[in-house]
């Protein structure tokens, strides 16, 4: 059995978008609207799992707390970091905790912790 997609309610799906585009370097695989609000399918790969955004009216938006998204970061992580910042986010500094890699966290436009590490 493979996971195939994580959904997320969202409160401003342009701000999603351009979180997980710019900064974890996902793609839109599928973007469409049913009638109702926008949905967004984002993944890294083909075949890989997806994360889907939807952001309709009236309905309970995602709130989390315990949870942490992960991405590996191919390149400078304070390159990332600093991008982060340039998008208006509030990255913490780079945290070195062995045997963990260095990584930084930050919150996407609903909250959600996401890490980027080495």
């Amino acid at each position: 059995m493979k996971l195939n997609y994580i959904t997320f309610m969202v409160r401003d799906i342009e701000k999603t978008i351009d979180f997980y585009q710019n900064l974890a370097g996902l793609k839109i695989v599928r973007r469409f609207n049913p009638g109702m609000g926008e949905i967004a399918f984002m993944t890294n790969a083909e075949g890989e799992t997806k994360l889907e955004f939807i952001q309709f009216e009236k309905v309970p938006k995602v709130q989390v707390s315990g949870m942490t998204m992960s991405y590996k970061v191919e390149g400078i992580l304070e390159e990332v970091r600093n991008k982060a910042i340039a998008m208006g986010y509030h990255p913490s500094e780079i945290i070195i905790e062995p045997p963990k890699p260095e990584h930084f966290k930050v919150l996407d436009a609903d909250g959600i912790e996401v890490e980027f590490s080495l």
